[in-house]
């Protein structure tokens, strides 16, 4: 794999809950916007847009197995601001909501303390 675009990934990785744009992944990578997501794409074989929401949504996948944060939180922690956009995503992915998704892991939340 190209080393700029291996660093690149390393680098959306560990900030997927940033707000990332390929503009300025790309100045990181010491590389063109254009020349950028023509490398992405071809080394990983998806866009960087596809590739941040398919990691910002196995992140949430991991998230929404912990019933005491909302899906709000959820989307937050991942890097979306608004709650619909990750449920967009994951519709898009999965072909269901997060809600959805929540329920078919643990039908029923856990008994909460009080």
């Amino acid at each position: 794999m190209d080393p700029r675009i291996e660093a690149a990934r390393n680098l959306i990785q560990q900030h997927y809950a940033q707000r990332l744009t390929a503009s300025a992944v790309a100045r990181q990578s010491g590389l063109s916007r254009s020349r950028f997501e023509h490398l992405f794409k071809q080394e990983s074989g998806l866009t960087f847009k596809a590739y941040l929401q398919a990691l910002r949504v196995t992140k949430a996948k991991e998230l929404l197995a912990d019933w005491r944060l909302s899906i709000k939180q959820v989307a937050a922690r991942v890097g979306y601001a608004h709650p619909p956009d990750l449920t967009r995503a994951f519709r898009e992915q999965l072909g269901i909501t997060p809600s959805e998704y929540r329920k078919r892991l643990t039908p029923v939340p856990p008994q909460q303390s009080r």
